[in-house]
């Protein structure tokens, strides 16, 4: 690339940047305070937790499916039956866990208001199979959720309220997504509360969770009130923006029970908390030790009078606006619209489409069909064994050689995430690396004696580049500028080193442009304490869809282009 050319590209890079880091000037700080509702609140801890006390010490065991789940849900329908609730017949639906199929049982209690909207609160009551008592997980959330049930059974909303206990949350929150899919209501349901993660010990602060399951996110109103009326209880609120919602927003795999309501378009937070001991927190997360002599009933009081405060200051809006807004947090109040996000995630890619630009009119006369043929079968015969291992991966579970699941793997500390089938898994990645040493080989003979250049090369491995820009942009935006913003720039912007120092350097900013990637991998390595076994839980991520297949063959698309600009930068070949 010439001197004039590469003053054009990094012109255009700095308009780019220029662009993102204006990015809160082309949003908005909302300088109106949200009204918090001041009704003096009426949440009694010790109730609470001697609700939540009994309800974990009769059943300790509350797997979906099992003997003990059914007796939680009577449990649960009894209690607010006494509290004049309208219980309707029990919801059902169908689950596989670990290869048997269950049936799963929400609890859903109706109190007609004055206005037509529904406000909805909800908690699972579902354990882990690993889990003796589940109070944390989500014991005391029951215990709050029943509390609240009295509190606005004495002190009733102006919106109708449902109570929900759901169930399967520890598998992909199944009963959520039940009840988002096929709840007759649902259209009328204008806000959604989940409570989920009382902690252990003493609470350093409040968490919400803003995220959507496959898609969605939180609307700004209902953040930022959440936010407000949470941060009123005294202890630090921490809710996703920037980076951390991006990554969020891109990957798309809610953790609790607000990701499926949000997917069905209907707003939808969760409330939850971090304790001042994360280290054993960690220790008794899904284990025999996570029992209600863990939780303190201060923090039940804290959490529960949270969750009142913000259900009453919903309640108390003039107005609430149906469905979902795509408002993205950019850092403390400032947002920033789904439009203008998504002009600077295409904005993003200009520095990508001038390299393109000049490369065409660099190439274009150079560029020929036996040319683009040639690295077109290259690519295909290095993709082919990564898609054969997505096939090979979906006939290991028709075969029952995967154990199966309606869509998550399975909980954390879950036998079966805890045993791998590394012989499976080594059947699947020994079947690909074969076949793609054999594709290597048939590609080259297949190429044999037909010419080739750097720059005819590159160019079309640029044009593939930007046909996967465009599908990943078509799929999910923020998906396609986390991911392919660096190396569409960097893989464009890399020349044919001249010296054996200046390729290993062109090499290692072809690497290191994937480092949005590694540092996701990582991440939820860290997340899961997963280590190795973090091939074996996206093998089963794979085979239940919980990884969408979209995301795998861009994710591999993008994976093999990157591999090929590599190739290229360190064959010998004619500029």
């Amino acid at each position: 690339m010439t001197s004039k050319r590469a003053k054009i590209v990094l012109g255009v890079t700095v308009a780019a940047a220029l662009c993102w880091l204006s990015a809160p000037y082309w949003g908005s700080a909302d300088k109106e305070s949200l009204p918090v509702s001041r009704t003096p609140l009426l949440f009694n801890a010790d109730q609470a937790f001697e609700t939540a006390r009994e309800f974990v010490a009769r059943n300790p065991k509350r797997v979906l499916g099992s003997i003990e789940a059914r007796q939680a849900a009577g449990y649960i329908q009894d209690h607010l039956e006494r509290l004049g609730y309208k219980v309707d017949t029990p919801s059902y639906f169908d689950a596989i866990i670990a290869g048997h199929r269950q049936a799963g049982r929400n609890v859903i209690a109706f109190k007609s208001g004055a206005l037509p909207e529904i406000l909805a609160v909800l908690a699972h009551y579902d354990t882990a199979r690993t889990t003796f008592q589940g109070a944390m997980d989500n014991g005391a959330g029951v215990g709050v959720l029943l509390e609240l049930a009295r509190v606005f059974a004495s002190s009733p909303l102006r919106h109708s309220l449902v109570i929900v206990a759901s169930d399967g949350e520890e598998w992909g929150m199944l009963g959520a997504a039940d009840i988002a899919a096929s709840y007759p209501e649902r259209k009328r349901i204008a806000a959604v509360l989940s409570l989920d993660w009382v902690s252990i010990g003493d609470l350093s602060e409040l968490r919400l969770d803003a995220d959507g399951q496959r898609s969605g996110y939180a609307p700004r109103w209902l953040r930022r009130i959440a936010f407000r009326a949470a941060e009123a209880q005294g202890l630090p609120v921490v809710a996703s923006s920037g980076f951390q919602e991006d990554i969020q927003r891109a990957i798309a795999l809610s953790l609790t029970d607000q990701g499926p309501f949000l997917n069905a378009g209907i707003p939808a937070i969760n409330l939850g908390s971090s304790s001042v001991d994360e280290a054993r927190v960690r220790d008794v997360y899904h284990s025999q030790n996570d029992t209600i002599a863990n939780i303190k009933p201060a923090s039940i009081g804290k959490y529960g009078e949270a969750a009142e405060r913000i259900l009453r200051s919903i309640d108390e809006l003039t107005a609430i606006a149906l469905g979902t807004n795509d408002d993205f947090r950019w850092s403390n109040d400032i947002f920033v619209s789904g439009q203008a996000m998504a002009v600077l995630q295409y904005l993003a890619f200009l520095p990508f489409l001038a390299v393109f630009g000049l490369g065409w009119l660099d190439c274009r006369q150079s560029l020929n069909a036996e040319k683009i043929l040639r690295e077109a079968v290259s690519f295909l015969a290095w993709l082919a064994p990564l898609a054969l291992t997505y096939s090979l991966v979906l006939f290991c579970r028709l075969m029952r050689w995967l154990p199966r699941s309606s869509l998550y793997p399975g909980p954390l500390k879950d036998p079966i995430l805890e045993n791998p089938a590394w012989g499976v898994v080594a059947g699947i990645l020994g079947t690909a690396a074969a076949v793609a040493i054999g594709l290597h080989f048939l590609a080259r003979y297949l190429t044999r004696g037909q010419s080739r250049t750097f720059r005819a090369s590159k160019l079309t491995l640029l044009i593939f580049l930007l046909i996967l820009v465009v599908l990943a942009s078509l799929y999910n935006s923020y998906w396609a500028a986390t991911f392919l913003t660096f190396p569409a720039l960097i893989w464009g912007a890399v020349g044919r080193g001249r010296s054996v120092p200046a390729r290993a350097g062109g090499a290692l900013a072809i690497l290191a442009a994937g480092g949005v990637y590694y540092a996701v991998v990582l991440l939820y390595e860290r997340s899961l304490n997963a280590g190795w076994d973090l091939v074996w839980y996206a093998t089963l991520g794979l085979s239940n869809g919980m990884l969408q297949w979209q995301g795998f063959f861009l994710t591999a698309s993008a994976v093999v282009l990157g591999l090929r600009f590599l190739a290229l930068q360190l064959t010998s070949l004619p500029e």
